[in-house]
């Protein structure tokens, strides 16, 4: 019988810890007690068993408390496992308008430091690096501002002179006469001026308006061979004819008339002339050029006649748009070139 009591003592030993087992476990289920493990970002960490979940008090159990920015992250996974972790916040440093604003972040980019550091950017305004960008440890961050400025300014566009030759003025080669007066014309130039920080980056000419246009002065001059006359001949030029029909020779005078339209009917301008009809009928292309060749009137058309030409005394009379030019051409001896 005395060999059967250690038996028993064990058996009474295990039923007194499962007891406490079991109890330390209602004890637990009641009080809600559980595993709670505190981390930060910098590898700090605590492990608590406490059926406390609020998290500045397990920060304060831990003694691992959260700065000024950082980020507290507290998740339960059922009743008796929860994690804490604090991601520390780092500083980023906004430079703007002259100013350095430090802001606290845990993550983000450019644009969210900005809206932290309250600073708004203008429709222009760029930042380096760029708003899209994630900000890091160390980060800086500059604001540049940018504004557009536009100019006109007007300048003078310089007139041109264009000569017209004529070989009229072979007895006063150094003869000139205006024909119209020049007049410089004006341009606005606009120019787009780009300013950074207070400072001229560049400037573009965005647009170059005339708002005047330059009237070219017209000078008649002394032109060798040039012929008064604008016509041409059956070759489109003006260059003497290959081919005429005959050769008249006799005396030419320059005439001026305000308008009409000559004895034919087919106008009067430079490159018309009176003639004696029976000698040469109107229509009749001529080219003529004064015999010793300094002078050539050049192609002209037979429009008109007058008395002096009908009597004999000129075989051919020259018109002029102006008198003064009728004047110099005077009484010249010419070679009157029957073409057509």
């Amino acid at each position: 019988m005395q060999e059967k009591r250690p038996a028993f003592r064990h058996r009474v030993f295990a039923l007194c810890l499962m007891s406490l087992g079991l109890a330390l476990t209602l004890m637990l289920t009641t009080v809600s007690i559980r595993v709670t493990y505190v981390t930060d970002s910098n590898g700090a960490s605590q492990l608590l068993l406490t059926s406390e979940s609020d998290p500045t008090r397990l920060m304060n159990l831990s003694g691992i408390e959260a700065a000024e920015g950082d980020r507290v992250y507290y998740t339960a996974f059922g009743d008796s496992l929860a994690t804490l972790n604090i991601e520390r916040a780092f500083t980023v440093t906004v430079e703007a308008d002259g100013q350095q604003t430090p802001v606290k972040m845990v993550y983000g980019t450019v644009a969210e430091a900005l809206e932290k550091a309250g600073i708004t950017l203008g429709p222009d305004d760029y930042t380096v690096p760029a708003q899209d960008s994630l900000v890091g440890i160390g980060s800086t961050i500059q604001v540049h501002r940018v504004r557009y400025e536009e100019t006109v300014e007007y300048q003078t566009i310089p007139h041109d002179t264009e000569y017209v030759y004529t070989s009229l003025y072979f007895r006063d080669t150094d003869r000139t006469t205006t024909l119209q007066t020049g007049q410089d014309g004006q341009c606005a130039i606009t120019t787009r001026h780009r300013w950074v920080d207070g400072e001229l980056e560049n400037s573009i000419v965005t647009d170059v308006t005339t708002t005047v246009e330059p009237r070219d002065a017209l000078i008649k001059a002394y032109g060798a061979g040039a012929p008064v006359s604008p016509l041409t001949g059956p070759d489109g030029t003006t260059n003497p004819p290959s081919s005429y029909t005959q050769v008249l020779t006799g005396k030419a005078t320059g005439y001026y008339s305000r308008g009409g339209n000559g004895a034919s009917g087919l106008g009067l301008g430079y490159g018309t002339v009176a003639v004696d009809p029976d000698v040469i009928p109107y229509g009749t292309l001529l080219y003529i050029t004064s015999t010793d060749g300094r002078f050539v009137y050049g192609y002209a058309l037979a429009t008109d006649t007058g008395i002096a030409l009908q009597d004999g005394h000129v075989l051919v009379d020259l018109f002029y748009e102006t008198y003064a030019e009728s004047v110099l051409n005077g009484a010249i001896n010419v070679n009157v070139y029957v073409v057509g």
